[in-house]
């Protein structure tokens, strides 16, 4: 018996392992963590923070906020190309667990287009940027090529 679909619909497959069409293949992100001493943990994210990616930075983040004697996490965030709403939220949950535990945490050091997203969702403050971030990287300056 031949299946009949409504007119307008076509036939679709799941996109599958390595599909252009599955937004989180070959999608990779590391992080790197550091202690900076003196109850001083640094992350350092590298590649983008999207929807596939995001549980793997809430994870290195938990850890860090969790580790016996840590009185600040710092999330340098130089070698982060993108950031979308799935990272803000991670960034901004792990900063009001951090203040709820009295641990201090901060982003340091964004790429222009994360800066912009940051700023963009005000969250920038929360995660101890200036409101108004002067610096030249997140002004867009990249130097003489």
């Amino acid at each position: 018996m031949r299946k009949i679909r409504p007119a307008g619909m076509v036939a679709a497959s799941a996109p599958g392992p390595g599909d252009p069409r599955n937004s989180g293949a070959g999608r990779r992100m590391d992080v790197h963590l550091r202690d900076a001493g003196a109850g001083e943990v640094v992350l350092c994210p590298v590649g983008e923070v999207d929807m596939a990616t995001a549980d793997t930075l809430h994870a290195a983040l938990g850890g860090a906020l969790e580790r016996p004697g840590t009185r600040s996490v710092v999330v340098d965030l130089a070698e982060v190309g993108f950031l979308d709403s799935s990272g803000v939220r991670v960034l901004v949950s792990a900063a009001m667990t951090a203040r709820r535990d009295g641990v201090a945490l901060r982003v340091v050091d964004p790429q222009p287009v994360v800066a912009r997203v940051l700023r963009i969702t005000a969250v920038g403050p929360l995660l101890g940027l200036p409101a108004d971030d002067p610096s030249p990287r997140a002004a867009g300056f990249r130097g003489i090529d």
